[in-house]
């Protein structure tokens, strides 16, 4: 068997990507409803990452 595709973002990769996204979004966004969800989405987002990393399945 080969190993994971070099290619291929690991899901904590794509998962920090995402919060990074979220949380530029808290200030780029002039919208007080799309700051809140961002952050709150940030928020999830780590704590999913750290739930992962916790796991021993994500990341180091």
């Amino acid at each position: 068997m080969t190993g994971p595709d070099p290619a291929r973002p690991s899901t904590g990769a794509l998962l920090d990507a995402a919060r990074r996204a979220a949380e530029r979004l808290v200030y780029v966004s002039r919208d007080p409803d799309v700051r809140r969800e961002a952050a709150s989405a940030a928020q999830a987002l780590t704590r999913l990452l750290n739930a992962l990393r916790n796991s021993g399945g994500g990341p180091e």
